[in-house]
């Protein structure tokens, strides 16, 4: 008794299409493993644009913005997914996993691309019926792209979802830490991923938030020698720290 493929794999082509390679288009794996590979881009994506949409909401500052600091962290947002599209080969990578690499093995060992019956050179194959020249080479097209576009569509509209309720919830618990502390000023650390933001509870009972707060100097500060301010000398550094590093360098000098 011969052996015989299951009706669901062997599907007999026209003999007119038989010599026909068939196109990249119409290759295509199973459904299950195109849910797998795009769920995973889906989950990378939409945690890459939540923590962009995170940092991009610290980095405007403010305390529960209004929709202006929401837009401009949205707009941001959405220019930091460029970093993604590196990843536009694996959303095809379903179809070379389960097409492609397995239909160059086959077609190196003799064997039919499409059901790998041996077709000991024939151009078409005796099991399946369909042409056993070796499959067109995956190329970067259209289809991956479209796929990865509409990946990032909606792993945007979840990360800034979710990076926003995000904020709203740590400003939320800031609030309540600060009237339990009944201390002014009050500050710590935004929550994971931006602890480079500090929010700040004044005496006048107001919240604000910004970056790096302790790295900001003050813009309007000149040095008082005005050769040094001349020579624009002495930004960012205090007044004794200049002349330390003058006495420092006179007392290394030969003599």
């Amino acid at each position: 008794m011969g052996f015989s493929w299951p009706r669901a794999i062997v599907r007999r082509m026209d003999p007119a299409k038989a010599t026909q390679p068939a196109s990249v288009e119409q290759l295509r794996a199973p459904d299950g493993a195109n849910a797998i590979a795009f769920g995973a881009l889906f989950a990378l994506s939409t945690a890459f644009l939540f923590i962009s949409y995170c940092a991009a909401r610290a980095l405007i500052g403010g305390f529960e913005v209004g929709a202006g600091a929401i837009t401009a962290a949205v707009f941001s947002t959405a220019l930091a997914s460029i970093f993604l599209w590196w990843l536009v080969p694996f959303a095809d990578f379903a179809e070379i996993f389960w097409i492609h690499l397995p239909a160059d093995r086959r077609a190196g060992r003799g064997q039919c691309p499409h059901c790998a019956y041996p077709h000991e050179g024939r151009g078409t194959c005796t099991e399946c019926g369909r042409a056993t020249s070796p499959l067109p080479a995956w190329v970067l097209g259209a289809r991956p792209a479209k796929r990865l576009a509409w990946i990032l569509l909606a792993a945007m509209a979840v990360g800034c979802a979710a990076g926003e309720a995000w904020c709203r919830l740590d400003e939320a618990r800031f609030v309540n830490e600060s009237l339990a502390a009944r201390v002014r000023p009050f500050t710590r650390e935004r929550a994971f991923p931006t602890g480079f933001a500090r929010m700040t509870a004044l005496p006048d009972g107001s919240y604000h938030s910004e970056a790096w707060p302790e790295d900001r100097r003050d813009r309007a500060w000149q040095p008082s020698d005005p050769a040094r301010r001349e020579r624009g000398l002495g930004w960012g550094k205090s007044e004794d720290a200049i002349e330390g590093t003058a006495k420092k360098a006179a007392g290394d000098a030969p003599r």
